[in-house]
Order: C-alpha cells, then structure tokens, then sequence
C-alpha cells in the first residue's frame, strides 16, 4: 500500500477524533480560538518559502549517486559534499525559526488584543508556548525535507506517523481537560519530539554541524533561486486558504472563524489524502527528469493524478452526504452551511488540478506559474476580504472560485501546453 496514502488515512482518522473532542468538548467560541491559532502558525510555511519542497526536489538530485548507511551515514564518493547540504539547510531555518518568533510573537499580541473577547481568555501565555514550539517545528524541516528526496519515503512518512499520533493524543487531552489554546500547539511539539529522538538514536550522523569540509555547495545556484520560486507559489497557496480564518476572527467574531476553519480542515484532509499518490511520486519522478527518462516520467504522473483524482471525486461526494445525514445534529452547527460546505470543497478540488500542474513542472525544476498565481493570489486577497466583510463566507467563496476557474487554471494549462511543446 502506497506509505503516503497510509499515513495520510491515519491522519485523516486521527483528525475525525479531534473533530469529535473539539465539538464535544469546546464551546463554539473556543473553537474558533483554536483554528485561529492554528491558521496563525502555518505562516510557519509562509517563512518556509518553499525552502522544504525546494530540498526535496534538489535532494532528489543530489542524492542520486549516494547510499544510506547505518546511523544515517552517506556512502558514495565525496559524500561530505551531501552532509554540509544538510548543515546548510539547517542553518537557513536557524535563521528562519529566529526571525518567526520575533516576528510573530508581537503580531499576535496585537492581533488578539484587539479582539472582543479577548478579555474572556487567558490567551497570552498559550500565545507564547505556540510561537515557541512553532519556531522549534522549522528546526525539523531541513532534516525531513531532505531524507524524503533522496528516496526514504518510508522512513520519513513512518516517522510521520509515529508524530501524528502522539500529537492527537496530546491535542485531544488537552481539550478533554479544558485547555484549548494549548491543544494546537501539541501536533507542532510532537513532531519536533519525534523528530529530535529519530535524529539522536537513528541519524545521530546528520546531526546538523557548523563546519563545513568543503566550499563546493554553491547555495545560490543550487537552490535559493529554485526555491524563491516555490515560495511565490507557497504564498498563494496560505493566501487562498489558511488568512481568512484569522480575518473572520477579526472582522466578524470567534463563532463564525471556527465554522469556518473546522469546514476548511475537513476539505483539506480530503486534498491531503488525494493527492498522496502524487506526493508520494515526486521523488522518483524528478530523478526520472534527471536522468532523461521522460516515457518513464509521464507514466508515472499519468498514473498518480488519475488515482488520485478518483479518490478526491469520491472523497467529496462521501463528504457532501455525511453531511445532509448529520443535518439534524449538532455537529453541523458547527460547520458552515450547506452551499457554502459545498462550495469549499469545489475550491479543493480546483486546487488539486492547479497543483497537479504545479508538481509538474516542478519536477523539472521549474516555476513559470509563481508570479501568476503570487498577482491572482493577491487579487483574491483584496476582493475576498471585501466580500468577506461585505457578504461573509458566501462572497469569499464565490470570489475565490471565480480566480480559480477563469483565471488561474485555465492560465496554469496554457503554460503546461506551452511547456511541453518545448521539451
């Protein structure tokens, strides 16, 4: 069975036993407080850049003529040339996981200041632990990112796993015993748990060092212009989904942000679950660019998207009839209403087709749809909060699926058509 899209089942599993804590054990207003906090420290990704998907696809590449060994040691000539890669890396997201903190720490300070109800929480040191523990969750992107490109998928996605289902436990403890603006913090703490200990008893040689043996890693050329790339597209992707469950936190009021964001949660899943069989591709698919395998390569993505499509139309219908079936159940309250429900998970699945394309290229080192979709992303920013505002959830759907559908794919298909010509 395809490791990603065993992982992401277990995480979808795990993700309906939080939903059942969190509608069983939070007020609506609590719950709107959670997803807040969570939708703030995916701007984790935001100072990412792309900087992770970056070194999954370079390592693909890099890693093509080394080999694993015990304790994570590299076998394969020059093989200190991979393991500075990894201490630069993990420098870089020093440096990230510096500025996030200070500065996110003081935004959200101000941000749930200015709120209404913010004399009703005691928000500030739960405020604090997150900003915290979300810093020390960069630290493990450089580690991940680049183990999952050189092939060990497996390992990654069991270590995954293993994290996901500590940080459930730990998550839904906290609700059961009424502290819920901890409760997010603890998916984020156990992966840096998990990964710390992978690190010390399994890769104890790709602890991350501060010398280096050689100057030959040319950080510019080989990823930093790759990467920008990647993160123009990453910052559309935060822009058309994670930013409006803080805006309806700020504009209209706790209740309304938390239907939305358990809404988006649910259609998320979805999307993560469908699109394992592309992720879980990526690797071997850049390598096949590498070495000139294109019948290879198209196969493969052929393959992918078309399971993966037929899970995420089925996947959505199931979803769209759990929920007339729930109708009469308190549970739906918590979510937004049926048009709106369904119009979420259209936009999902438009995102599917978008970033399908967007793996595409990818896989060839490529970016030609990041400034398109950074200027569409925008644009979607400015009318969405203006509907949002205006017309609450219902304008910003309509406005995000207006973009999506007659202009950001419609022009990410060209490109591809484009691109292809020319290989």
């Amino acid at each position: 069975m395809n490791i990603v899209f065993s992982y992401r089942v277990i995480h979808a599993l795990f993700a309906l036993v939080t939903l059942f804590f969190i509608t069983k054990y939070l007020s609506p207003e609590d719950q709107g407080w959670y997803y807040t906090f969570l939708s703030l420290s995916a701007l984790i990704y935001l100072f990412d850049f792309g900087l992770s998907s970056a070194l999954i696809h370079i390592s693909a590449i890099k890693f093509k003529k080394y080999k694993w060994k015990k304790n994570g040691l590299i076998d394969g000539e020059n093989a200190n040339n991979f393991q500075d890669f990894i201490n630069l890396s993990f420098i870089k997201y020093v440096r990230l996981s510096l500025f996030y903190f200070l500065i996110l720490f003081p935004f959200g300070i101000y941000f749930f200041s200015e709120s209404n109800d913010s004399q009703f929480y005691y928000w500030i040191i739960p405020w604090i632990i997150h900003c915290f523990i979300a810093s020390l969750n960069l630290l493990c992107f450089p580690f991940l990112s680049i183990v999952e490109g050189s092939g060990n998928i497996k390992e990654i996605y069991t270590l995954r796993t293993i994290h996901i289902s500590l940080g459930t436990l730990l998550c839904c403890s906290l609700i059961y015993f009424n502290y819920p603006l901890i409760a997010p913090s603890m998916v984020l703490f156990s992966l840096f748990l998990v990964t710390l200990s992978w690190l010390v008893f399994y890769r104890k040689n790709n602890l991350p060092k501060f010398s280096f043996t050689n100057n030959k890693l040319d950080w510019d050329k080989d990823v930093k212009i790759f990467k920008n790339k990647v993160g123009i597209t990453f910052l559309g992707a935060y822009l058309f989904a994670q930013i409006y469950t803080p805006i309806l936190f700020y504009f209209e009021n706790p209740t309304v942000a938390g239907q939305f964001g358990l809404s988006l949660a649910i259609a998320n899943m979805l999307g993560l679950v469908s699109s394992s069989w592309m992720t879980v591709s990526i690797p071997k698919m850049t390598k096949a660019i590498a070495e000139k395998k294109y019948s290879f390569f198209s196969h493969l993505f052929k393959k992918s998207f078309i399971q993966s499509l037929i899970f995420l139309i089925f996947s959505t219908f199931a979803a769209i009839v759990l929920y007339l079936l729930f109708d009469e159940y308190n549970i739906i309250n918590r979510l937004v209403n049926y048009y709106n429900f369904i119009g979420i998970l259209v936009i999902i699945i438009m995102n599917h087709f978008i970033s399908t394309i967007i793996i595409y290229l990818r896989c060839f080192k490529e970016e030609p749809l990041s400034e398109i979709h950074f200027v569409c992303s925008v644009l979607t920013l400015l009318l969405g909060t203006y509907f949002l505002i205006n017309y609450s959830i219902s304008g910003l759907i309509i406005i995000i699926l207006l973009i999506q559908i007659f202009l950001i794919l419609p022009i990410s298909v060209a490109k591809l058509r484009k691109f292809k010509k020319n290989i």
